[in-house]
């Protein structure tokens, strides 16, 4: 039997049909437009994100200025010589104390002071040539008031002249502080002007400090003086009314006698 020719094309062309893969266009052009839109989604995070390191290096700058503007402190600080400041000086001891001026003089030693010819050195000779022997008590607080006196002008002159080199110093840091170009160098020389200004003053105090001791010690032998003369004529008018009550007694005596002999 044979087969018609149309109809074995037919099955032929079904035959080849089936071997050619079938291609989802709607599917291709779904993934083309999610791509795209991904694509769409990365340029603009990169642009965001490059946005973000253009502020970051703008904020880097501007900190940048602002550290370069202010300064290091630490660094600022390091190059501050604490020499400078006389840090030893605020527990440097003017003089002498007290009690080393106690223990040092001697109770006539004010009889011969003359303040460097300015007074007439105390006699203390008599007319047959004699030494007389004074009360060294009595006269032992003058040498203590011309010790301090003297210790006083030794103060002032070592505070005149550590004052002169605090003023010179005071005198370069204002220099220094308006040369200044960071903050931080302007913080460093306004405290080390502080320094010097509180050490000025702690110079100062000292040197009234010993004029106001060597006034005290006036005022108190001066107060002493005064006291010992109130009781020395408390003591003669004791002496005096004691001696008036011998006297009537002795004369009493007398005419005692002078009746018994007659």
């Amino acid at each position: 039997m044979k087969i018609p020719a149309f109809l074995l094309f037919v099955a032929l062309a079904s035959r080849l049909s089936a071997q050619i893969p079938v291609t989802d266009v709607a599917n291709l052009v779904n993934n083309k437009i999610s791509q795209l839109e991904n694509t769409a989604k990365w340029v603009t995070s990169i642009a965001h994100l490059k946005t973000q390191i253009d502020q970051l290096s703008q904020q880097i700058g501007i900190e940048g200025d602002i550290r370069e503007w202010t300064g290091d402190p630490k660094k600022a600080a390091g190059k501050l010589v604490i020499s400078s400041l006389g840090a030893g000086d605020l527990v440097h001891e003017y003089g002498q104390t007290r009690q080393a001026i106690l223990s040092t003089v001697a109770g006539l030693d004010s009889l011969k002071h003359t303040a460097q010819g300015t007074y007439r050195a105390i006699q203390n000779i008599d007319l047959e040539g004699n030494e007389l022997n004074r009360d060294l008590q009595t006269f032992r607080r003058y040498a203590v008031l011309d010790a301090t006196q003297a210790n006083t002008q030794q103060v002032t002159a070592q505070t005149k002249a550590r004052e002169t080199e605090l003023q010179e110093a005071i005198a370069e840091t204002l220099d220094d502080l308006k040369s200044a170009e960071t903050d931080a160098e302007v913080q460093k020389h306004a405290a080390k002007l502080a320094v010097l200004n509180g050490q000025l003053a702690q110079v100062e105090t000292t040197r009234r400090r010993e004029v106001d001791a060597l006034a005290m010690e006036k005022i108190a032998n001066d107060s002493r003086l005064e006291q010992e003369r109130l009781a020395a004529a408390e003591l003669a008018l004791k002496d005096d009314f004691l001696a008036n009550q011998r006297v009537t007694t002795y004369m009493k005596s007398l005419k005692l006698r002078q009746n018994e002999i007659r």
